[in-house]
This record gives structure tokens, sequence and C-alpha cells, in this order.
């Protein structure tokens, strides 16, 4: 740890006094405070190191904070990181379904995080003082939303003359136009079966047919959450990693060291393990994550899946989403599965399969549009025990049956497909009680797991 009196530690005292531990999304002083601290800690010079080692807690996740000073180390490495990057074109993609409310300034609702706006503030701030050949912009999809989120974006493009260069588009043109890549996955006029995944994939769609010059800059594709709960000033990290050595890049927002969950309006960050350990699913992440990496054994290093921070050549894109059909939220799981699978086989550029970096991220809990509540207390057994289902399907068709991989994970393919939830459950509450705090890779064996699935 960098001592009390180091230059770093004083710098961030200074600049962090009156903080609070936790974060306020709606808080558009606090989100700006973010960028003047990382620019204050990148005109320091002073090694990135000593400021992580001043707020980014202990080797147990604890005594990380506040989190604006946290965040404001990760942008600072962002944009520390997007010096080093050649030029480049980056497209920045999320979906607008039910987002009236978080599209607003908070003096106009209680929930608003005016992330329109922001967005634009944060890749301002990142790309400011590069090279003119690094450019970017923001691509915002509606996928019929019954609120009209579209109208509401389309007014602040306007009234800060953004330009071409943040737009709002929308599947239902897809639809009309009959594309034959949204017919074969069901979307009709509405868009009511899409839930995310079909806007995202419009947006990556649209990204892969851009024409590229043979000795243009690449064109590269991310995609987000609507929400500021991932600031983008990170997609350094992203343009970095999938040019420096990636195939693709991806950000974590729990799994391995330097990743934060913050669960506003009291918690700070919480870093790993102690994140994982604080998950009230504790020992389901891991269940899901044992099986996962056995059956989809090109998962292996990757625990944070379904991270909504993901960046793809655009060259790469048509090859990878080809085989995607989910268009619903399962659907980060698919294309990730989807782009391993092609990278496996020879496609893309780069050493590495996925080059993943540790993010910050701050749940939204008063906005969520994927918050799922019910009375039945057995509802998180049950829904997890279904994912044992769903990824034997998948690796039922991303798994070679004649390879060895496939071959080693029979057992697993028949246990994981024929347990019940009641089984399920009755294996993970004896497994929480004999192990007590389990990381990810904890590796039962399979008779372990029968054995606890018993009476």
């Amino acid at each position: 740890m960098a001592s009390v009196g180091s230059e770093a530690s004083k710098l961030l005292a200074s600049l962090g006094a009156g903080l609070s531990l936790s974060r306020d999304l709606t808080d558009e002083a606090e989100n700006g405070k973010v960028l003047e601290i990382a620019t204050a800690i990148v005109k320091s010079g002073l090694p990135l190191q000593d400021f992580k080692d001043a707020c980014y807690g202990d080797k147990d996740g604890k005594g990380a904070g506040p989190t604006v000073l946290v965040s404001a180390v990760g942008s600072a490495e962002s944009k520390i990181q997007l010096k080093t990057c050649g030029p480049f074109h980056m497209i920045c993609i999320y979906a607008m379904y039910g987002e009236q409310n978080r599209i607003q300034k908070k003096a106009d609702h209680k929930n608003g995080q005016d992330f329109v706006r922001m967005k634009v503030k944060q890749l301002e701030w990142l790309f400011a003082d590069e090279d003119k050949a690094k450019t970017w912009e923001i691509m915002a999809v509606d996928d019929g939303c019954p609120n009209d989120s579209k109208t509401l974006a389309r007014k602040v493009i306007e009234a800060e003359g953004y330009g071409n260069r943040v737009q709002v588009i929308e599947l239902e043109d897809a639809v009309k136009e009959g594309l034959p890549y949204f017919a074969e996955r069901g979307l009709k006029t509405g868009c009511k079966d899409s839930r995310k995944g079909g806007a995202i994939l419009y947006g990556l769609y649209l990204a892969g047919q851009r024409k590229q010059e043979p000795d243009a800059p690449p064109v590269l594709a991310m995609y987000t959450d609507s929400d500021l709960s991932t600031d983008m000033s990170l997609c350094g990290l992203l343009a970095n990693g999938i040019l420096s050595k990636g195939k693709m890049s991806m950000g974590a927002r729990y799994g391995m060291p330097e990743t934060f969950l913050v669960k506003p309006p009291e918690s700070g960050p919480a870093g790993h393990p102690l994140s994982h350990y604080e998950q009230p699913n504790m020992m389901k992440i891991v269940m899901r994550h044992y099986v996962r990496v056995r059956l989809l054994p090109m998962l292996k290093g990757i625990y944070d899946t379904q991270c909504a921070f993901k960046c793809f050549r655009a060259a790469d894109l048509m090859s990878i989403i080809s085989d995607v059909r989910s268009i619903g939220a399962d659907f980060d799981m698919e294309l990730l599965l989807c782009a391993l699978t092609f990278f496996t086989k020879g496609g893309g550029v780069g050493s590495e399969l996925c080059t993943v970096m540790p993010t910050l991220f701050t749940e939204d809990f008063a906005e969520s549009n994927f918050m799922a509540s019910s009375e039945d207390p057995d509802k998180p057994f049950k829904t997890y025990a279904g994912m044992n289902q769903a990824l034997v399907q998948m690796h039922k068709r991303y798994v070679d049956p004649a390879s060895a991989e496939a071959k080693a994970a029979v057992d697993l393919v028949a246990f994981a497909d024929g347990i019940t939830w009641e089984e399920y459950k009755r294996m993970v509450e004896k497994l929480e009680k004999e192990n007590g705090l389990t990381l990810f890779d904890h590796d039962f064996s399979l008779e372990t797991l029968k054995a606890a699935c018993k009476e």
C-alpha cells in the first residue's frame, strides 16, 4: 500500500475532500468531479499504481473509496492507455428501452441521470488532446420503447447540436425493411420481442456493414448500458485492450483484482473478493461458473460474461453475430460465445482471444429494467437451476461433440441437464453450509455435487 504521506495520497486527499463514500449517478457535479480528478491524476505524472494503492483498498476487497476517487483513477488509467493507441474510430452503442426517466436531468425527474449529455462529456474528455485520427460516435438504439424515449433523446441531441456524431436509430426500421437477419430471429412490427438484445444486435449489425478502406484506421464497436453505471471514460481500456493484443476486449465488474461493485446510497466500492462474498447468490454464482467453464471451455478466465462493456473490430462483426439467436437478456452470453468460437477457429486479429479489463460498476436499482421481484422465495433457486439446462444447450451447440472437451464433460452434461430445482436447492444449501465463503474456481468433484443433492 502507498504510504499515507505519499504524493499520490496527498493529492487524492486534497482532491477528494468532502466526497461521500458511495456515488450518486444523478448528481451532475459528482459525475463531473470524476473527470476533474482524473485530469489532475494524469497531469501529476505520478505513478498510477501509487494512486491505486492510495484508494483501492486491500487484497480482501475492503477499505476502498470514496467511489468518485476510485472511478477517477480508473478513468485516468483509461486516458493514459488511450495515448498508446494508434488511430481508430469507435462506435459506442447502447439501447433505449424504458429510458424516459434517466434521460432527463435530476431537476426534472428524481432518477434523471442526463445520460445522453454525460456520455458525450465522458467521451469528449477521454479523446481531448488526442490525434484527430482517433474518433468516436454514439449510436443509441430504440427497440420499441412504449414511453417514446427516442424522442426525448433526439431533443437533447438537437438542443446540444451534436449532429451526426450522436444519433438515435430504430430497430423498427430493420423490421419494416424486412432485413433477413432480424426476420429470422422472429422480430415483428413493434419489436416487442426485443429487450436490449435486439437493439444491441442492430447497432452491431450496422457497425458491421461499415465500409473500410484497406489502409484506413480500424473501426471498433463497443456496447454498454444506457445508464451511467460504467463510465464511458473507460473506453480507453477497451481500445487499448483490443488494439494492443486482443481479438476483442471487455470489462469485468467482479471476479478479479481491481474490480469494484458499488451499491448506493450507503455502500462504497467493494473490491474482489469481498464483492463476491457479499452476493446473496454467492454459491449459486460459484456453481454457475463451475458448470459454465466445463461445458463451455472457451470461457475459461472470464467470470463476468454478462458485462455490458464489450468491444469488437467492426470487420469481425458479421461473422460473430451470424449465429447469435437470442434477442433477450441472455444475448450477452451467446454473443460472447459466438465471438470466442469465431476466434478459436482462426478469425480475428490479435494474440489473445479476449482481453479483460477490471472496472468499477455502480448499481442503479431505482431504474433497472431487469430487476426481478417475486413472492416466491425459491425463485432464485429455480432461475439458477434453469441456467444449467441453458448451459447444456449452449454446450451442445458450440462445442464439437467429437472434441476432447466434449468427451470430458459427458457426465457433467447429464448431471446439469437432469437436476431438478429442488435437488439444486439442496445442493447449494449444503455446499454453503459446508464450505462457507467460496471463490469462483473452487474445484468440486462431481461426486460431491451429486451427494449434496440427496436428502
